[in-house]
């Protein structure tokens, strides 16, 4: 079937004729189709590195070196490198690293507004209820004496205005779970910051992801190992039509990888490999160190993994519910058999042939592993034939042109600056300062050269003997010659606009790099700043589209590797420990959706808050909430935590008024007590002097007044006496309850500050 060349076997067949031989042309011929120009593309991106790593190509300079077709030896002066573009990409790799990677997911499945609708719905049915319970309270206390309300209820559109600001579908909230837990485990944050380096220097990042071992993994490819096929409008590799990945490893490797679908034979045979290429990276690499190629060569073995998209035929089966009367509408797999009872009802099925992802594994050019559809097809909910590939990636800017990366932009800076830097030190090694020339003759006679240079060196005088036999000196012989070269200072100022010209191009300033000028001003320093950030801008842009789909990839992945569920732990960005828990059925069923938000702008509004830190100090922030906001890592997780510090505030300064009103009325009571209690005392005076003032004019008035109506007068005294007493009880109860009452608010006064 397979003729090859570059022909792909037909795609258009059923499952049924895709047999082994299909699969293995199939395999071969995407694997012939990307050989061709694979290696100028290698050489290639290989140069882009080297560049990187300041490692000296001698073709580049070989007309600077060999300027008449030959090379002189000894010369004063060598071929260097000066880097000028590894400073720029390692600010660049330091600036990705303290970018925050902020993700959300969200649900994106039909139910979700019609579950929200309904928790909403049950959130103001619950406060109509406590407003009900409220008012039964004012008028027939006695029905509710037992029902403990709050005794600020809300409106019920305030409860829906807070609900629609603060819902979150617990579905989304156990997706963000899955992705925070894969994203520790398979250190994610850690690999995307090596997908940057690889985007930087070569203008191209590749990344694998899919499972493995029944646990989703994510992995960067070197751009050399990695070839593809997509159209010119499809930005990511994942939307292509094949890709493939070609590495040189070792058995174990191999071994661990596809341990499933090898046999003892095969196995014991991958310790002689046959298929081998001595162009790969790391033979190269070893080659040019002077290590033994032969011996490597013959234990590292081919592995060619490729995916691609071929045809299969599915159906779209319609009939009529029988308890709705509506017609309804599922997918069935190609071969699908129609039940009678449906035939009766009058179904139908419809056929269409869609794409769907293969995915299939060489191994030392003769072993053939895996060749079938990929498990996790990917597929849309509103296009069956919309799929991806498990390999992603995508190129710096190769629209209707060949690509270009920040490396291959300086290589001409660099190429010049090393130049200039040797026409420098050639130019340094011919400057010998300005020479004075005297004749040999002029030195006295009986001195040697040594003396004469003496006298030369620590007097400053050169004394001369005119009267010598035999030779006639000319005092104005003597002469001075200029050997200094006068283009260094050119030189100097053609290296500095070689860097000014590069840093000009690639965004990063002198400013950003941290060379301030001495009569510059903060506000112009910052300002060159931001204007530099929006060239390399389009750099973090770009990529941080790539991490939205591989976040987006991993959690699609994780349905099929937690068939079973999931259960771990994991760490929260504040800290703390948290649990992964996970049900199949709503882990299956749940169509997610990954936001990231734009790091740069993050990155500034999060510095901007921190620089608040000192003010908020001084206007009395607590020190522990500043602690918080520093070791936060996003600008949302510091917007809650201030979000908390202020209504932990608001809380405990009503908390404080209302004590403040309640010890007010108290003490109003106490003082209204106190002159109700010396009321009593007048009055029991009062009282007093009365009862006394009668008796005394009973006995003046009848002197034979007998002893029972003394008696009497006696007993309305003391009964006067026990009613005033009684009074005087009530009024000191109430006192040392208002007492009691100021003291426990003063205690949870106190503990609600402590709890603040």
């Amino acid at each position: 079937m397979y003729l090859g060349g570059d022909k792909i076997p037909q795609q258009k067949l059923p499952l049924s004729k895709k047999n082994k031989k299909w699969r293995e042309s199939c395999l071969e011929a995407f694997i012939d189709l990307s050989n061709q120009g694979v290696n100028q593309r290698k050489d290639d991106l290989k140069r882009l590195y080297d560049y990187y790593n300041g490692v000296i190509l001698e073709d580049d300079y070989r007309y600077v070196t060999h300027p008449y077709g030959k090379s002189r030896n000894n010369f004063p002066s060598k071929m260097r490198n000066y880097p000028i573009i590894k400073p720029i990409i390692d600010l660049l790799l330091g600036e990705k690293s303290k970018r925050p990677l902020n993700y959300t997911v969200t649900v994106q499945n039909g139910d979700a507004v019609s579950e929200k609708e309904k928790a909403k719905q049950q959130v103001i049915f619950q406060n109509l209820q406590q407003r009900f319970i409220q008012m039964m309270a004012k008028t027939n206390p006695e029905l509710v004496e037992n029902i403990e309300t709050p005794e600020d209820i809300p409106l019920p559109k305030d409860v829906a205005a807070q609900f629609d600001n603060s819902y979150v579908d617990n579905r989304a909230i156990k997706g963000q779970h899955a992705l925070t837990y894969i994203m520790q485990s398979e250190e994610v944050y850690e690999k995307l910051q090596k997908g940057w380096f690889h985007f930087l220097i070569s203008g191209e990042v590749y990344t694998h992801r899919g499972v493995r071992s029944k646990e989703p993994f994510y992995e960067i490819l070197n751009p050399i190992d990695v070839d593809y096929d997509k159209d010119p409008d499809i930005e990511f590799v994942e939307d292509g039509d094949w890709a493939l990945v070609r590495k040189y490893v070792h058995a174990s490797t191999v071994v661990d990888h596809f341990y499933d679908f090898l046999n003892d034979e095969e196995v014991l045979s991958l310790e002689e490999p046959r298929h081998s290429d001595p162009e790969s990276y790391l033979l190269y690499r070893q080659a040019r160190s002077g290590a033994d190629s032969n011996v490597q060569r013959n234990r590292l073995i081919e592995v060619c993994t490729v995916y691609w998209k071929s045809r299969k035929r599915i159906g779209f089966l319609e009939y009529m519910d029988q308890e709705t009367g509506a017609m309804e509408e599922m997918e069935v797999n190609e071969g699908f058999k129609m039940p009678a009872e449906l035939k009766e009802l009058g179904a139908k099925v419809t056929y269409l042939w869609v794409n769907e992802v293969w995915e299939g594994t060489r191994i030392d050019g003769r072993l053939y592993v895996n060749i079938n559809p990929v498990a996790n097809q990917r597929l849309s909910l509103d296009n069956p034939s919309a799929c991806k590939l498990p390999i992603n990636g995508r190129k710096y800017s190769d629209i209707n042109s060949d690509n270009i990366s920040l490396v291959s932009l300086g290589i001409p800076y660099q190429l010049n600056y090393n130049i200039y830097k040797y026409r420098l030190e050639l130019a340094i090694a011919r400057s010998k300062d300005i020479i004075a020339q005297f004749d040999i003759n002029m030195i006295p006679k009986k001195w040697d050269m040594d003396k004469f240079m003496y006298y030369v060196e620590g007097t400053g005088i050169a004394w001369v003997d005119y009267n010598k036999e035999g030779i006639q000196l000319n005092p104005q012989h003597q002469s001075v010659l200029d050997m200094s070269i006068k283009t260094i200072g050119q030189y100097i100022q053609l290296l500095e606009s070689i860097l000014n010209e590069w840093e000009k191009l690639s965004g990063v300033s002198r400013q950003r790099q941290g060379t301030i000028g001495a009569y510059e001003g903060k506000a112009s320093s910052q300002q060159a700043i931001v204007q530099s950030s929006h060239i390399t801008e389009d750099l973090f842009r770009k990529f941080a589209r790539l991490e939205q789909r591989d976040l987006q990839a991993m959690l699609d992945y994780s349905k099929e590797a937690w068939l079973t569920g999931k259960k771990g732990m994991f760490v929260m960005p504040d800290g703390t420990t948290d649990f992964l828990d996970l049900d199949t059925l709503q882990h299956m069923e749940s169509e997610y959706g990954i936001f990231v938000s734009d790091s740069g702008k993050d990155q500034q509004r999060l510095d901007q808050i921190k620089g608040l830190t000192q003010a908020m100090v001084q206007n009395g922030t607590k020190a522990s909430t500043v602690a918080d906001m520093m070791d936060a890592e996003s600008f949302p997780q510091i917007k809650a935590k201030l979000k908390a510090a202020e209504k932990a505030a608001e809380e405990l300064e009503a908390a404080q008024q209302q004590a403040q009103q309640q010890a007010q009325q108290q003490q109003m009571q106490m003082e209204q007590n106190k002159l109700e209690q010396t009321k009593i005392e007048s009055e029991k005076d009062r009282q007093k002097d009365i009862e006394i003032a009668l008796i005394n004019a009973e006995a003046k008035q009848n002197p034979e007044l007998d002893g029972f109506n003394m008696q009497k007068l006696m007993q309305d005294f003391e009964l006067k006496q026990q009613e005033l007493a009684i009074r005087e009880k009530e009024v000191m109860d109430k006192s040392q309850i208002a007492q009691d009452k100021n003291n426990i608010a003063r205690e949870g006064q106190n503990a609600k500050q402590s709890d603040s």
